[in-house]
């Protein structure tokens, strides 16, 4: 190691050496911690030395030699064996073999960690020390400072005589704040490129197995404190004894900073250090220390964790309450730990159970399938409270357990504690709930009355008053349930803005179920707005946070969302290999199985399997009306029972569908009505269509579902074609084109590829991001919506401006972009139409 900051004691050593040369011997104490180059500097001053014409006798001590005397004298003399003469005449042979030696040359008599010396040894250094002062002898030894000495008598004796040399810490500009000047840590830290690792915690180890078990004592009970650690407690769990001058000891090591740990490396090394049983007693032991004494049940929960079984008759108690508090922290796995030693403590707390089962649906759904068993025993004896049933009955409609939900939930009826439960089986579970809720949710309100405007405002309350919280059962329910309604209700803008709130806000605090949650609802919202790669991309992310396992039977929400998006995106073999998955039985018995079953049958429309196309679609009906949630907003089974009917030749049944869409409540004005109006125009007379599919235009403008949009002006600029508008119609399905291709929606996009004789859709060329970029904000906006296939008067009206100011626009982007007709505006433009549609 480096002695750039030792270069003042070596400076002395050598100068104590020259007068060793005239016949001046001296004994040198060099002291320091442990750590702080006291070897390096004596093996330095040793070489030297030999450099310099001296004879080097060198030894080293270890604490596990210190029992065999002559241990030392041994390793200076090595033909020296044990005789049988006594010891004050051995002494003397030995004193006159070095006072021989010293005459021939100066002569080093180099002892490291002397403290460790064997007593007879020691004594012979005494003995000598003091009959060689006027030889040319020179003793160097080392002491690691300690707490108190192992010889205190002869090291006393030793001490008057000898000259001290103390090592102090090295400086700041030589050291490192996770060393504390302590040479040793500071060469592990530069090992570990800067930052403490294994060489560092390595060194630390070393570092306190050289010193005494007094301290190493100490230190693990520090370590196995922590935060919690104090003077008084350190003693409590040491038995006493020096703890004061242990702590002193390991912050002149540069250990310790305050009284704790400089590095929590350091701290996790000690622990690491212990034994598995020595660990556990140490922390059942802190942890009874620390509940004795009236500490928050937080840390003395962590300690009961780590010290495992056998746990004391308090513990349960103690780690329920901890659980709770580490809920309201976010910090949900702590919370299962802490349960699940409570538990094992104690199997019977059907209370505890039902706890550890609510934090574990928080981490992993599919973890509580192995608590239902005993949850229900539980319930059965009378030992579970209404809302732990409550839990548990949601828990098993999840897994599609019904009729051990019903079981559970005819035992809460009695009670009369049902309501909200009530609510929320309805809105997911229908089959179930429907003869057991009478009140109704926002989301109830949509799915069973179409009621929109009063479920819009009470899904906007609610989601301004959700709070999610780890220690609240369900706290994401209500959110989810609001946001559902919204989308179903075609406020799809509110419902992703407070959709990402929310997931924002699961992401920062932790909870995969949450995230899960947020993720396929956005995914939904992200297919009524016609992006399927965003609504690919949702449905992915909420499978991954879940297990399909993990889902339960609500796997069919987000599996239906991605299939949906696959398909009509015209990847159809990940759609297929999506529907080859296993889904639970129960599935149909859900609501989310509706969404799953009607991307199945739009998955069988595109791929011409009009038949099952047309079964999935009338199950879907089927279930809905006898759930009494047959709302179109919600799955508009009847459109696409309509258009399958419509591939197959059946015009009349088609228009039945359609007819009886439109009229159900609530659907003016919406994406539902617009869907029937677009298959209804296909079933009439041509000059008829026009006004059918304007209409829809509007609605699907407003509503911002671009897919839709799409396929209904793909329709219309058909239909103007074959009525002879071939200008209007090239516009309308150039706009439909640009539309499909921001979608993503290939099958779509290929369908309105031009063909021989057919509509030019004149896409345009591209432009350099120069003159793109020269163009004012409010010229690319109106540039965007002449590129999407908009009239100037259309796009007035979507602009709020004149016809006057877009002919404006118009003509400087045309001459900024060096064009002279609209169909040659730069396809680029469209990413402006598709934010304005």
């Amino acid at each position: 190691m480096s002695l750039a900051e030792r270069t003042g004691q070596l400076d002395i050593l050598d100068r104590l050496f020259d007068r060793c040369r005239i016949g001046k011997g001296r004994i040198v104490l060099v002291k320091g911690p442990v750590g702080h180059g006291k070897t390096a500097l004596l093996h330095t001053f040793a070489r030297k030395a030999e450099r310099d014409g001296a004879l080097v006798l060198q030894a080293g001590c270890s604490e596990f030699e210190n029992d065999f005397p002559f241990g030392v004298v041994n390793q200076l003399f090595q033909d020296f064996s044990e005789r049988e003469a006594a010891l004050p005449d051995i002494f003397q042979e030995l004193l006159e073999t070095l006072l021989t030696l010293a005459k021939e040359r100066p002569l080093v008599i180099a002892i490291d960690d002397v403290h460790f010396a064997d007593i007879v040894s020691l004594r012979f250094l005494l003995y000598s020390a003091r009959r060689t002062r006027s030889a040319r002898i020179l003793m160097v030894l080392t002491e690691t400072e300690r707490t108190r000495h192992a010889h205190p008598a002869l090291f006393a004796e030793l001490g008057d005589s000898a000259h001290r040399l103390c090592l102090p810490p090295l400086s700041t500009a030589g050291s490192s704040e996770f060393a504390g000047g302590n040479p040793a840590l500071v060469k592990a830290v530069r090992a570990d490129h800067g930052v403490p690792g294994g060489h560092y915690r390595e060194t630390v180890l070393s570092c306190l197995h050289r010193g005494e078990d007094a301290v190493l004592t100490v230190a693990r009970a520090l370590a196995v404190l922590g935060p919690e650690s104090s003077e008084t407690r350190l003693s409590a769990m040491t038995g006493g004894g020096a703890v004061r001058p242990a702590l002193d000891l390991m912050t002149r090591a540069g250990l310790l900073d305050g009284g704790s740990f400089r590095h929590p490396a350091a701290r996790l090394a000690v622990l690491e250090d212990l034994a598995p049983d020595e660990s556990a007693r140490a922390h059942r032991r802190a942890a009874g220390l620390l509940h004795d004494q009236g500490e928050s049940a937080l840390p003395v929960a962590r300690h009961l964790v780590r010290a495992g079984s056998p746990a004391p008759s308090w513990a349960p108690d103690v780690l329920a309450e901890a659980a709770e508090l580490a809920l309201h922290e976010d910090d949900v796995t702590s919370a299962v730990d802490f349960l699940t030693v409570a538990h094992q403590a104690r199997p019977g707390r059907a209370d505890i159970l039902a706890k550890l089962a609510r934090a574990e649906w928080q981490l992993n759904p599919s973890a509580v399938l192995r608590h239902f068993e005993p949850l229900l025993a539980g319930m059965r004896a009378g030992l579970l409270s209404r809302s732990d049933a409550l839990g548990t009955a949601r828990q098993l409609l999840w897994h599609g357990r019904t009729a051990q939900a019903a079981e559970v939930l005819d035992w809460v009826r009695e009670s009369g504690e049902l309501h909200d439960a009530g609510l929320w089986m309805t809105a997911g579970y229908p089959r179930l709930g429907k003869a057991r809720a009478e009140t109704t949710t926002a989301l109830t309100e949509v799915l069973t009355r179409g009621d929109r405007r009063d479920a819009v405002a009470d899904a906007e309350r609610s989601l301004r008053e959700t709070r999610l919280s780890h220690a609240a059962p369900w706290s994401d329910e209500p959110a989810l349930v609001a946001l559902l309604a919204l989308v179903y209700a075609d406020e799809v803008d509110a419902a992703e803005a407070g959709c990402e709130r929310l997931q924002a806000e699961a992401a920062e605090r932790g909870g995969p179920t949450w995230q899960a949650g947020f993720s396929a609802v956005r995914a939904e919202i992200a297919l009524r707005r016609g992006d399927f790669r965003a609504a690919a991309a949702q449905a992915c992310a909420a499978l991954t946070h879940l297990s399909a396992k993990a889902w339960g039977v609500a796997v069919g929400f987000p599996l239906g969302s991605l299939i949906l998006a696959c398909t009509k995106s015209g990847e159809s073999g990940k759609a297929a290999a999506h529907l080859a998955r296993p889904v639970p039985d129960a599935l149909l018995q859900t609501r989310h199985g509706l969404h799953y079953l009607h991307a199945r049958a739009h998955h069988h429309l595109d791929g011409e399997r009009h038949h099952a196309a047309l079964a999935d679609f009338l199950s879907c009906g089927k279930l809905m009306r006898d759930w009494g949630i047959d709302t179109p907003g919600f799955v508009p089974w009847r459109s696409g029972a309509a258009e399958a009917w419509l591939s197959l030749g059946n015009h009349d049944d088609a228009k039945r569908l359609l007819f009886e869409q439109m009229s159900r409540p609530g659907v003016d004005g919406t994406r539902a009505r617009a869907l029937a109006l677009r298959v209804l125009a296909m079933t009439g007379k041509e000059s008829k269509r026009p006004q059918l599919l304007s209409e829809a235009v509007d609605i699907l403008e407003n509503c911002g579902d671009r897919y839709e949009l799409a396929r209904v002006l793909a329709d219309l600029g058909r239909v103007r074609h074959h009525l002879g508008e071939h200008k209007r119609a090239r516009m309308t399905v150039r706009r439909a084109w640009h539309l499909a291709k921001s979608c993503a929606a290939a099958p779509l996009c290929q369908e309105l590829m031009p063909e021989p004789g057919a509509v030019d859709l004149g896409v345009g060329r591209r432009a350099d991001a120069a003159r793109l970029g020269s163009l004012s904000e409010s010229e690319r906006r109106v540039a965007g919506l002449a590129v999407a296939g908009y009239t100037n008067r259309e796009i007035a009206r979507k602009l709020f401006i004149t016809d006057s100011t877009v002919e404006q626009h118009l003509t400087r982007v045309y001459r900024k972009l060096d064009v002279k007709y609209r169909r040659e505006l730069p396809a680029d433009l469209h990413a402006d139409m598709a934010t304005s549609a």
